[in-house]
């Protein structure tokens, strides 16, 4: 008798297309994107398979470096066709999700959540000292936007702003806006407030950023192939100029950059495969290849642990990475 019931459900798991997400164990949520304001302490969003519904999106969080997971209230989120859920988390509290076309915030870890107000396709997420920044796109021009932490508006950054639509790159003191073949703008923070400088890339690059201490780094990504393109990585120390550092593998196209005193980390993808490439100085290495999806929300929550999440909803897979040595070893984490 058990053995029959254990096979209807089994099939039952099959026809529905759950397989997967029961396999993930836990909270029942296929990832979609992952921010981790410290190595033991994360967030994950993804799609809630137990919802009697389909199509629901569940933020879950972790104080235990992924041993287990709580599930954490989630604002009104759609969907998306051709973007993808995304959060980001300052610290504990402070943190940000969109569906791209809207985004929320929470100033204390959940539990309220505020609309953004503010009309358009949501780009690139970041922060700062000084609060939260996004990237929105209304029809016309890309802006930046800034808000406090834990109070206050959203309010456009005078003048950082270009014609038509940019996703736009974020890092803590700099910003980039670039239309691929248009132009390439560049801006960093100081006491005055937000000032114009020359771009690390050029506008036929497209641009991450990453900062370190005083350093600022880029890494620009151009002359895309077949699975392949050409990658710099930049580095400008105080006020200086950017200058080229280090020349990281041409496999994949770049879907991430992350940097930390110990190492820079490059996730690309291509032909069928997605890698993440390591750089200490000129040499770079490969330390995780693996086949179909690609890596996404690649980034440092201290400067030896690394997290990312491969693939997603609608993917073959959708799994959170974690690296606890600078990105030479990985490990998937239940969620």
């Amino acid at each position: 008798m058990w053995g029959k019931r254990i096979a209807v459900l089994a099939v039952s798991l099959l026809l529905t297309g759950l397989t997967a997400s029961v396999a993930q164990a836990g909270t029942g949520v296929v990832p979609a994107s992952t921010s981790w304001p410290a190595a033991d302490r994360g967030w994950v969003l993804g799609l809630d398979t137990l919802c009697q519904t389909a199509n629901c999106p569940q933020l879950v969080r972790t104080l235990d470096g992924g041993a287990s997971w709580t599930r954490v209230k989630t604002p009104a989120l759609s969907v998306p066709e051709t973007d993808r859920l995304r959060v980001l988390f300052a610290n504990d509290a402070a943190g940000m999700v969109t569906d791209g076309e809207q985004l929320f915030v929470t100033s204390n870890g959940g539990t309220r959540w505020e609309p953004s107000g503010i009309k358009g396709t949501v780009g690139a997420l970041g922060f700062d000292d000084s609060g939260f920044l996004a990237v929105i796109y209304d029809g016309t021009s890309s802006r930046l936007f800034h808000r406090e932490l834990w109070f206050g508006s959203w309010q456009p950054v005078p003048g950082v702003e270009v014609k038509g639509q940019s996703r736009g790159e974020i890092a803590p003191g700099q910003v980039s806006l670039s239309t691929i073949g248009v132009e390439n703008r560049y801006w960093t923070r100081s006491p005055a407030g937000w000032l114009e400088q020359p771009a690390p890339c050029t506008e036929f690059s497209a641009t991450r950023l990453g900062t370190v201490g005083a350093d600022r780094y880029a890494l620009c990504s151009f002359d895309p192939g077949f699975g392949n393109m050409t990658k710099e990585l930049r580095q400008a120390s105080g006020s200086g100029p950017f200058k080229t550092v280090s020349v990281p593998p041409r496999e994949g196209i770049t879907t991430g950059f992350a940097v930390s005193p110990e190492a820079a980390l490059v996730a690309a993808t291509g032909r069928d495969w997605s890698f993440v490439h390591r750089g200490l100085g000129a040499k770079w290495d490969t330390p995780l290849t693996l086949g179909g999806s690609p890596f996404e929300d690649l980034a440092f929550s201290d400067s030896r642990h690394a997290t990312l999440v491969r693939g997603g909803p609608g993917h073959e897979f959708a799994e959170v990475y974690r690296s606890d040595d600078a990105g030479l070893t990985w490990k998937a984490l239940s969620v």
